[in-house]
């Protein structure tokens, strides 16, 4: 059987059009999740901490905290203790709620915790501090929370 030149061409052209088309550069990169500060799981558990900076409204708070060391456990428990006074709460890593990740942390309504129970977004990890921010209406000003461990 033999093929005739046009067919041949509109053949080739087709060919050449669904080659062309399969190579896009588009891999839909956008839909994947970097997971950037997914370490967080692993570094809060290693050790004690304690809130190093807190701000709120562009006012340092950071006193509230002083005395208190903050132990978070693999459960997704916390404890924040001083010489005088224990408060439980608990805290989760979340990546699946938007683009930005997450860090939720929850006490109950006692003071000064309940400054601190928010839902964070997460800054910036490393092993030895975990820095978090939240925008809350304090007149555009970010709240700041920032760990360091001990």
């Amino acid at each position: 059987m033999k093929i005739k030149p046009y067919t041949m061409k509109k053949l080739i052209l087709i060919l050449s059009l669904i080659f062309i088309a399969s190579c896009s550069s588009n891999d839909d990169a956008g839909d994947v999740r970097n997971n950037q500060f997914e370490d967080i799981q692993t570094i809060l558990p290693q050790g004690t901490w304690a809130v190093s900076s807190y701000t709120e409204g562009g006012i340092d708070e950071t006193v509230n905290f002083e005395s208190f060391i903050f132990t978070f456990n693999e459960d997704g428990t916390v404890s924040a203790e001083n010489d005088l006074f224990a408060e439980s709460g608990t805290w989760e890593y979340d990546n699946v709620s938007s683009e930005d990740e997450k860090f939720n942390l929850q006490f109950n309504q006692t003071t000064p915790f309940d400054l601190i129970t928010e839902n964070w977004t997460i800054v910036s990890t490393n092993n030895t501090q975990v820095s978090l921010e939240v925008n809350s209406g304090n007149n555009g000003e970010p709240e700041t929370l920032t760990f360091t461990k001990l």
